[in-house]
């Protein structure tokens, strides 16, 4: 992976953590970290061979996840037993008038409007009724409270709960699939947003489109089975399948859009 200045200093505090856990003999975790940063943490961790770690984002189809590094001491099931004094989460239960109004951008814009960045808030998982938000343990009362200031949650309720109270669902994938000359980014933004290659550059260079939770700049860059891509206005994808269709040499890419 290309590291850029963020990606450096990310793993420089993943060394610092990794040495404060073996000479301290404790637990030790990061901040959330999206599917890239996780990918480039993975990739370290597997280059220093380093074993007692867990990624956890609170239920197992989370996207964004922290890393808990623990010592020799301990194993896997104690680091899970004690997942609630690194993890909290908000459950907000809306009243019968509200049902079905409120969707996952409510929910994130009136976190990020607390002042607290990104990496301190996991995934939001929103049903018509109720939502949970994951957080870190040490910012959940002032997030409890202060939503609980904002007009549109006056008459909800707001809560905190352990991790394993949260009502998880499988995400809603719809199967798609499309017909290009090349697996290159641009030429599957065009499909997707149903625009021109041209088009397509255009939301590339300006912060339209994301590859695993990162912009990416390159038009040519490659796009690979398993990778997440996010075109802005035209939804959220994940690469299910790349074949090459014999007669026409074009290749036939399955998507999953979630829906």
């Amino acid at each position: 992976m290309e590291q850029n200045i963020e990606d450096k200093l990310l793993l420089a505090k993943l060394q610092d953590k990794i040495k404060f856990c073996r000479n301290r003999n404790k637990i030790v975790s990061t901040e959330f970290l999206n599917i890239y940063q996780n990918k480039l943490v993975q990739n370290k961790l597997n280059e220093l061979k380093i074993k007692k770690y867990i990624f956890h984002g609170g239920f197992e189809e989370a996207e964004n996840k922290l890393l808990i590094l623990y010592p020799e001491k301990l194993n896997k099931e104690i680091v899970l037993n004690s997942i609630d004094e690194i993890i909290n989460v908000i459950k907000i239960t809306l009243p019968n008038e509200l049902t079905g109004k409120y969707k996952h951008r409510d929910y994130l814009s009136a976190v990020m409007r607390l002042g607290l960045g990104r990496e301190r808030i996991g995934d939001i998982i929103v049903y018509d009724k109720e939502a949970y938000i994951i957080v870190l343990k040490e910012n959940a009362e002032y997030i409890k409270n202060s939503l609980k200031e904002f007009t549109r949650f006056k008459k909800t309720q707001i809560k905190t709960i352990k991790v394993q109270e949260i009502q998880a669902k499988t995400p809603e994938l719809m199967p798609i699939e499309i017909h290009v000359s090349s697996n290159r980014l641009d030429s599957i933004v065009s499909e997707i947003a149903k625009t021109s290659r041209n088009k397509a550059e255009e939301l590339i260079k300006n912060e339209k489109v994301s590859i695993n939770c990162r912009y990416e700049y390159k038009s040519s860059k490659q796009v690979n089975i398993g990778d997440i891509i996010i075109v802005r206005g035209s939804g959220k994808y994940i690469v299910d399948n790349i074949k090459e269709k014999t007669k026409s040499k074009r290749l036939a890419i399955t998507l999953k859009k979630y829906v």
